[in-house]
């Protein structure tokens, strides 16, 4: 029941938005998509643990094992390697792939214009 008068709330915005008001349609989706995105991340900070706290997720084991087993586990004598290369490998062939993608769509945009 809701949703149905969200639903409906919004469809009456739009309505008026774009034939009181004169905003175009797509102008319209973007605010509706950016209101979304902000909703989103509003209740993703909220359930954040606090600063400092003994539950955040950073205070955990993982960063202990790197320095106590690191050099045995990979054979590499730089810790910092050691876990970009052998722990962190598939996240940062992620970070590698999304800078490619970037720097290609910045040229494409460049070589557009």
């Amino acid at each position: 029941m809701i949703y149905f008068l969200a639903v409906i709330i919004f469809i009456i915005l739009t309505l008026f938005l774009r034939f009181v008001i004169g905003i175009e349609p797509r102008t319209i989706v973007i605010f509706y998509l950016l209101g979304l995105i902000i909703f989103f991340f509003s209740f993703t900070v909220a359930e954040m643990p606090a600063f400092g706290s003994p539950d955040n997720p950073t205070f955990n084991e993982v960063p202990q094992r790197y320095l106590e087993s690191g050099v045995s586990e990979t054979g590499a004598v730089n810790i910092v390697s050691s876990v970009i290369i052998d722990y962190r490998a598939f996240d940062t062939l992620g970070e590698a792939t999304v800078l490619f993608v970037a720097i290609a769509a910045v040229i494409a945009t460049i070589k557009a214009h």
